[in-house]
């Protein structure tokens, strides 16, 4: 069973298509990108495949069950290109861990001590346990990135959305980011689906990347599918040499 299944998936708004006829399929344990230019829908895609947005036409399954299905909330994770919250909030680290802990680490009399448990392991894991009693506020963009993450896969998911993870994240901060999930990818067979605008990181993280401008142009393996033509297709003239750039990494 695929991981993802997308067929045929439009979304229009008021009058404007925003995605046609979008098919597509990921197989677990995939690293899958997603490109384009601004505007050509790619934050639309995640939030239709998540349920999020409704989408008119087409279906779109998650481990063989429609988005919006109760049984997917466990399976999976999501971290939003940008999180909007009052900084000055006084919310430490472990206790925004502790809202999101799953039901099935809720148990009797021990509730917290298996909570308190469950939440170190996640933040060795993504290696923010120094940050375990920091007030969210207080955190740095690349710091927050890990927190997220944390966060997004509390239920152990086997999927997880990253709708432009490193933005606004210094170099340094990304490096880490994508060596982060992509241990998780190998570590935990998590398939990952990545909007990117980095074809660097695609080349390097991505087993298979997704073209999209409203429709989906191309897909298939970076290095086959990321030519000069369909770069000047996707981002116009002033991309076309920047894929020379990226072979030069291999």
């Amino acid at each position: 069973m695929d991981a993802l299944s997308v067929d045929n998936l439009c979304v229009t708004v008021s009058g404007r298509h925003l995605l046609e006829n979008i098919t597509f399929s990921v197989k677990q344990g995939r690293v899958v990108a997603i490109i384009g230019p601004n505007g050509a829908g790619k934050t639309t895609l995640v939030r239709a495949i998540l349920g999020l947005i409704p989408y008119q036409q087409g279906s779109v399954l998650i481990y063989g069950l429609p988005a919006g299905d109760g049984e997917l909330s466990s399976r999976v994770g999501y971290v939003p290109q940008k999180l909007e919250f009052d900084r000055s909030f006084p919310l430490t680290v472990s206790e925004l861990l502790h809202f999101t802990v799953p039901p099935a680490f809720s148990f009797p009399f021990h509730k917290r001590k298996h909570e308190d448990e469950h939440i170190v392991r996640l933040l060795e894991i993504v290696g923010a346990q120094d940050l375990k009693d920091r007030n969210i506020g207080g955190l740095s963009g690349g710091e927050l990135q890990r927190v997220m993450i944390a966060k997004a896969i509390v239920n152990d998911p086997g999927i997880l959305f990253l709708d432009e993870p490193s933005s606004g994240v210094d170099i340094e901060g990304q490096e880490r980011f994508h060596d982060l999930v992509m241990r998780l990818n190998k570590e935990h067979d998590l398939t990952v689906i990545l909007i990117s605008h980095d074809l660097n990181v695609v080349y390097r993280f991505a087993d298979d990347v997704l073209c999209l401008n409203r429709k989906l142009v191309c897909s298939g393996k970076p290095a086959e599918t990321l030519t000069d033509e369909v770069i000047k297709s996707i981002y116009g003239e002033m991309m076309g040499g920047y894929i020379h750039s990226c072979h030069d990494h291999d």
